[in-house]
């Protein structure tokens, strides 16, 4: 072999522009999704690249923590003796994004950074800045989360959280609606059609009555969505909902009314997937007249 066939690589188009590109470095949401599902996330463009990352949230393939604040990284180049002419020679580039996690020390999130320390060469790494997305998968990333717990009245208490990988690339940055991503994903609920009751305020008289409510969700791209979960809350200031036997199941409210339950019971219906990770509620008023 000729060492003339050796070649380095050639260097692309260098592009100028009049102004300079807006490029905000607030780190504003990150997503961490199973190197198993990776081909599944399709990257073709920004509304299939977001309902992608969102369909894998939805079946507990990723992770997508939303509203943090940290800086893009800046990234550190390792440098050995040079050859020839050259002073020293460029190798891979460490990449670090250090953010803050506001609902990092909730005790299950807490519990996550922990698992994701000894597990977070599994995951792919997205970050997102305003209006871009930065894709980093491909590579092996190590997160450390640590709580700091402040005792200050006019401080957060947070997660630090550090995602370190190495390549000798720089991640990409493609446009991305982060407006709409960082609204995350969540169930809509609202009364069926041809119900006994509609919208949050409904009335009974005495006996059964069963209304039926529908979860959706609030990304409609989603295709081969998981079985909805549901569960009612007691709201504060309500009549005790165990006097009416108030139940739900698979959306179906439930309750028997006898004579002297008439009263007011507010309560909370909350819808979930299997994961526990996408859930939606809502408030009801219901007003019972049996004397």
């Amino acid at each position: 072999m000729s060492l003339y066939s050796l070649s380095c690589p050639s260097i692309g188009c260098y592009q100028n522009f009049n102004c300079d590109p807006e490029f905000l470095n607030k780190v504003v949401a990150v997503a961490f999704v199973k190197k198993s599902y990776a081909a599944n996330i399709n990257k073709t463009n920004a509304t299939s690249w977001q309902d992608s990352l969102m369909e894998a949230y939805l079946f507990g393939e990723a992770f997508l923590i939303f509203n943090t604040s940290g800086e893009k990284p800046k990234p550190d180049t390792a440098t050995v003796a040079g050859r020839g002419m050259q002073t020293t020679k460029a190798l891979a580039k460490t990449h670090t994004v250090n953010f803050s996690d506001m609902q990092g020390i909730v005790k299950s999130n807490v519990e996550f950074y922990n698992d994701m320390l000894a597990s977070s060469a599994k995951y792919d790494f997205y970050y997102f800045t305003p209006n871009r997305i930065w894709d980093a998968s491909g590579y092996y990333v190590t997160v450390i989360g640590d709580p700091v717990i402040t005792a200050e009245l006019n401080t957060y208490q947070t997660a630090e959280v550090s995602v370190q990988w190495v390549s000798k690339v720089n991640p990409l940055p493609y446009e991305f609606d982060t407006d709409a991503f960082l609204e995350g994903l969540y169930y809509v609920i609202e009364t069926a059609p041809s119900q006994s009751q509609s919208g949050t305020n409904w009335s009974a008289g005495c006996g059964s009555d069963t209304v039926t409510l529908t979860a959706s969700l609030n990304v409609g791209a989603i295709s081969g969505e998981p079985d909805v979960f549901w569960e009612l809350q007691q709201s504060e200031g309500s009549a005790a909902i165990t006097a009416i036997n108030l139940s739900v199941s698979d959306g179906d409210v439930d309750w028997t009314a006898a004579t002297g339950d008439s009263g007011v019971y507010i309560f909370k219906v909350i819808a979930y997937n299997s994961y526990g990770c996408v859930f939606g509620e809502t408030e009801i008023t219901l007003t019972i007249n049996c004397p």
